[in-house]
């Protein structure tokens, strides 16, 4: 089992359906992914964790997602916090 994520989670439990819905169709992946990932059940590849990320700065969500914390292998890699702003 994965770790959890708690950035997302947590802002998983306050997110209306809608905007759960709308931060997975931006992340090309589903809700119940999302909530996998938040859990730990599963872990996020290198270019789910990016687009996770890309997507919640373009919501500008209250929650700070570090592509390094839901990837294991992005959190090996120098490059995973140079992020495009």
């Amino acid at each position: 089992m994965a770790r959890p994520n708690t950035a997302l989670r947590d802002w998983l439990t306050v997110a209306t359906a809608d905007q759960a819905r709308q931060l997975a169709k931006a992340a090309k992946t589903s809700v119940p992914q999302l909530r996998h990932i938040a859990s730990g059940r599963r872990k996020a590849s290198a270019a789910l964790a990016q687009r996770l990320v890309h997507a919640s700065q373009q919501f500008n969500l209250v929650m700070r997602l570090d592509q390094r914390e839901l990837c294991e292998a992005c959190g090996k890699c120098p490059y995973a916090g140079l992020v495009a702003k």
